[in-house]
């Protein structure tokens, strides 16, 4: 069986990631949902709960998909679970570049592939992005699902 870590912080999960999710688990038998600490991003805009449970409720009618938390190196946490690849979304030229120097990485420490996906209906969501539109309580459909505009505006708005 093959298995594929698709690791984030998800803060928030956003349209883009679950177009990823989508397309990412037909490229493995089981695909996880890794909700990562990135030591980044110390002020996060939902729980580990709040995500762990929009990303659940979002991937429920995909049977191949698993939602888990981790806090170690998506590398250490690939091994303990026996992954095969690893699947990253690519918003942009800036991403790539990130992007390959933490998949050259990965695999020299690990020899994890990293599968690369570029967003085709999302391109341009971003955290930062979010998180200014819901300050000004703006809507943010477009950008996420339903519950977490809900879940930001109550609390950023």
């Amino acid at each position: 069986m093959r298995q594929a870590l698709f690791a984030g912080t998800f803060d928030p999960p956003t349209l883009g990631h679950l177009e990823i999710i989508q397309r990412a688990r037909h490229l493995c038998d089981r695909l996880i949902i890794g909700i990562g600490v990135n030591s980044k991003k110390s002020n996060p805009l939902l729980s580990e709960e709040e995500r762990i449970a929009i990303l659940t409720q979002e991937t429920s009618s995909l049977e191949n998909v698993e939602i888990v938390s981790f806090n170690q190196l998506v590398i250490d946490y690939a091994k303990t679970r026996g992954i095969d690849f690893l699947i990253r979304g690519i918003r942009s030229a800036c991403d790539l570049e990130w992007e390959q120097q933490m998949a050259m990485a990965n695999h020299k420490l690990g020899g994890l592939d990293t599968f690369f996906l570029l967003a085709e209906k999302y391109p341009k969501i971003s955290a930062s992005l979010i998180r200014e539109l819901a300050s000004q309580k703006a809507p943010l459909t477009a950008f996420v699902p339903k519950q977490v505009e809900t879940m930001l505006h109550s609390k950023l708005g």
